[in-house]
């Protein structure tokens, strides 16, 4: 022990005769000077638990000022977007140069029970897509008694009304297109000249996610509904064919590159 603390203190005078020998002293720092720290780029965290006690994970990608939000398989039985959700956070994470400008939330599976089965509902047999406080919502068996009945929905609802994202992407199958809810068509067209889904307007449903943010909060809000077919594809494929539309959503209006 003694041989270990001559050694350190030795190393540490050798250090400071050559900062001093070549004019690099440490700048001393005040003692209530904040502490700057980088923030995470990458941080997966649970948000909450499905009914049946699935953790609903949340992965954040930067930390710049504008956010956006991109979640898939509130229906369950809508997989394809699961793969382009995680293979987006992959691409972030070595996409740098959005990481001071942009913080990206992706949530790759609201739905946990629904995804477990192959069902459109989850675990309650609630249509979580139509479980939202919007005015236009219908009381039912299938969409809840009321709205937010459901854990997942209430999940997705505290986290937009908490972050406040610049704009939402929600990924469904299998309409292919890219339908749009709020002041959400600028991105949609940008979107459309970057992957095969043509643009239409399908209307808002009844208590959905699009009818809450967009219709009512006026967050731009797209539906990304890929086709059937798609489920089928390998997540490298999937993103050759919607990872520049995505990422054009996120960057909007700035090119993605």
């Amino acid at each position: 022990m003694r041989l270990d603390l001559i050694r350190t203190t030795i190393a540490a005078a050798a250090l400071t005769c050559l900062l001093t020998l070549t004019g690099c002293q440490p700048v001393p720092r005040e003692a209530y000077a904040p502490v700057i720290e980088t923030p995470p780029l990458f941080a997966p965290r649970h948000l909450g638990y499905s009914v049946l006690g699935k953790p609903i994970e949340l992965y954040t990608v930067g930390y710049g000022p504008e956010k956006v939000l991109v979640l898939a398989a509130i229906h369950g039985n809508e997989i394809a977007g699961i793969s382009l959700a995680k293979r987006l956070v992959d691409r972030l994470k070595i996409l740098d140069h959005l990481h001071s400008q942009y913080t990206v939330m992706v949530l790759p599976i609201v739905n946990p029970d629904g995804v477990a089965v192959g069902s459109r509902f989850n675990a309650n047999g609630i249509d979580l897509n139509r479980n939202f406080p919007a005015a236009n919502r219908i009381n039912s068996m299938s969409f809840g008694l009321q709205s937010l009945t459901e854990p997942e929905s209430q999940i997705l609802h505290d986290l937009i009304v908490a972050q406040e994202p610049d704009r939402i992407i929600s990924i469904h199958q299998p309409l292919n297109c890219l339908d749009y809810d709020g002041p959400g068509e600028g991105i949609v067209n940008v979107m459309a000249t970057y992957c095969p889904l043509p643009v239409n307007k399908l209307g808002s449903r009844s208590g959905s996610l699009g009818s809450f943010c967009g219709v009512e909060n006026n967050i731009p809000i797209v539906t990304m509904e890929l086709t059937e077919a798609d489920s089928n594809l390998s997540a490298a494929e999937l993103w050759d064919l919607y990872g520049f539309a995505v990422l054009s959503a996120i960057t909007y209006p700035n090119l993605p590159f």
